[in-house]
């Protein structure tokens, strides 16, 4: 057949396909490799018709085939890889290109998609890596620039995400109306994570305006009035993008999350059932539903997750399906059962996530050796009241603050990165509390008392003491293995050493012993709060704290569960409920998958006495 009359037929075939006559479609390119099964423009043209169609195992065998075939040609293997990330094998994927990486080391568009494979692995140090390689081949590609930007989004580092998406929109690379989208969508992300709200709010209002059904518009912005607090805006304007496109879940997973962290507790658990009636092997709806629900109205949905062979799953949804069931195993009192999917799903959180203890550590033992004047600065007598509530993950920090929040002199900013943020941009650490004051000041109205819930300022506590003389520390504890049980059952996607229980153990021994020394520099600034001793007599400690914060009493700081508030943090349905014990005691249930971490604090002897025993 003729090259010309070859193409045609190729070309007819993608018209059918493009007008859903994939009968007709197929038709011909089975004519086709019936007397062409050697060339490489109908393999490839057929492989990309089955990969449309998402017949993924035959689009595979196709790629392959041209692989064998045509070894030198890149565009097969980065289709094939393309498919097994899709899939989630990435190791496999990673294998196809390191074998075409043979072939050609200097492709553009192959060491772009090594790029993203490592994206989507969230392995962004290496995803920088290859990404930086393809843009020195080709330096004016912007679709590389635009994964470079979300490498920077992903890494926290807003300031060169910014430059580069602002860049693009300066210089017009992009005249075509999609890619415009893409590069405005991340721009207003960037500016969410920067806190630059006005910027971002203007960007997705206009997209809203000239494309009224483009969901991430939609999407966005719900997660900026959320990170603004203003979680009915959030929920209004995801019903507005239903209503648009009612077909879009992501929609659903928001309010479902936003109704939990409003309290909204009833209409959490339907939009989550809702979102597994559409789609059974939604595992985050299923974890998120373990936490709030018994399903003893959804047996058949139950009984799905219960009999789900989670090691055929791929790793995210391995992941979110173990902590569910472990949940749900839980609460029926089936501890051995429950400790072994937890196993599951943090073991196989470990397998992508390195743990963050040894960055953890050594940030706290910087700030530890730092030797500060004995008097205290002047400038700062008339510091504004801060509360910094400090501790590890899981201590009963939440409820806390939601004590506290109950005095109408309070706002309760939560768990905000000021503290960070401040040091890393002030010249000195003089400068800090004015960064600090700013950040506050440009994100929430005047109040005479700010509580800051980011339990990790703990490592900031000389410069509190000594640059913010107005503020106050409570500090947040909880029996050692309790506490280390909870964090290990949390699924803290953004704490690396919550996955491993000897990492979680000696954080919370460097915490403990590194609060101790704290507390003899800086005891007048330090209230250590019990978090057993709240749950078992908050009539006598809740009146302590608040009398030692030299407030007001009102009864009310004695009913926290019948506050208000929106909550963000893993205890978010919790802190719904009236005081309850049934957590304290629980690690005696998984001390055998505990004794790794019970080896470990039994090594220190305050811990070893004074707690465990």
């Amino acid at each position: 057949m003729k090259k010309i009359d070859l193409y045609k037929k190729i070309e007819t075939a993608k018209i059918n396909l493009k007008a859903g006559k994939t009968s007709k479609a197929n038709k011909i390119f089975q004519e086709l490799l019936k007397t062409n099964n050697d060339s490489f423009d109908v393999l490839f043209a057929y492989g990309l018709f089955c990969k449309d169609l998402k017949k993924f195992d035959l689009a595979k065998r196709v790629f392959l085939n041209l692989i064998n075939k045509f070894p030198s040609s890149i565009i097969p293997y980065i289709l094939l890889a393309e498919i097994l990330r899709l899939e989630n094998k990435f190791n496999d994927a990673e294998r196809v290109l390191q074998k075409a990486m043979q072939a050609d080391p200097n492709h553009g568009d192959l060491l772009y998609n090594f790029s993203l494979l490592y994206f989507t692995s969230r392995k962004f140090d290496y995803a920088l890596t290859f990404i930086n390689k393809a843009i020195k081949l080709s330096k004016n590609n912007y679709i590389y620039k635009l994964l470079k930007s979300e490498i920077y989004i992903n890494q926290y580092n807003m300031d060169e995400a910014i430059k580069i998406l602002e860049g693009l929109i300066k210089n017009e690379v992009s005249k075509e109306n999609n890619n415009k989208i893409r590069v405005n969508i991340l721009l207003a992300n960037a500016y969410i994570k920067k806190r630059r709200y006005e910027d971002a709010e203007n960007i997705l209002l206009k997209l809203i305006k000239k494309y009224k059904g483009l969901e991430l518009a939609y999407l966005n912005l719900s997660i900026l009035y959320r990170d603004k607090n203003q979680l009915n805006k959030s929920i209004k304007i995801l019903k507005e993008g239903i209503n648009l496109s009612p077909n879009f879940m992501p929609f659903y997973t928001n309010l479902a999350c936003f109704y939990r962290n409003s309290g909204q507790i009833k209409l959490a658990i339907e939009t989550n059932l809702f979102i597994i009636s559409k789609n059974k092997f939604d595992f985050v709806s299923f974890y998120e539903l373990s936490e709030i629900y018994d399903f003893k109205n959804h047996q058949n949905e139950l009984n799905f997750l219960l009999n789900t062979q989670i090691e055929k799953l791929n790793p995210n949804s391995k992941i979110y399906a173990a902590f569910a069931i472990s949940n749900l195993l839980h609460k029926e009192g089936k501890f051995k059962e429950s400790a072994k999917y937890l196993k599951v799903g943090n073991d196989e959180s470990l397998k992508y996530k390195k743990s963050d203890l040894s960055l953890k550590i050594k940030h706290i033992e910087f700030y530890k050796s730092i030797k500060f004047k004995d008097s205290k600065y002047e400038k700062f007598k008339n510091a504004c009241n801060y509360v910094f509530i400090v501790g590890m993950p899981r201590s009963g920090s939440t409820l806390l603050e939601n004590i506290l929040s109950l005095n109408p002199n309070v706002i309760d900013m939560g768990e905000v990165s000021f503290f960070e943020e401040s040091v890393k941009e002030a010249k000195n650490i003089e400068n800090v509390y004015d960064s600090y004051q700013r950040k506050v000041n440009s994100q929430y109205n005047s109040s005479m008392i700010y509580t800051d819930k980011n339990l990790f300022n703990y490592i900031y506590c000389p410069i509190i003491a000594n640059f913010f003389p107005g503020a106050k520390i409570i500090n947040c504890i909880r029996n050692p293995l309790d506490n280390i049980l909870s964090i290990y059952r949390a699924n803290f996607l953004n704490q690396t050493f919550s996955f491993s229980l000897p990492d979680i153990a000696n954080l919370y021994i460097h915490y403990f012993e590194t609060m101790q020394m704290y507390k003899t520099k800086y005891g007048e600034n330090i209230y250590d709060y019990f978090y057993e001793d709240l749950v078992d007599n908050p009539n006598e400690i809740i009146p302590e704290i608040i009398n030692w914060l030299d407030w007001d009493w009102n009864e009310k700081y004695l009913s926290p569960h019948e506050n208000k508030r929106n909550v963000f943090t893993a205890s978010s349905a919790q802190i719904r409920k009236k005081f309850y014990s049934s957590s304290i005691g629980i690690w005696k249930e998984y001390q055998e998958l505990l004794e790794p971490a019970i080896e470990i604090i039994k090594t220190n002897k305050i811990l070893k006495s004074k707690i465990l025993l």
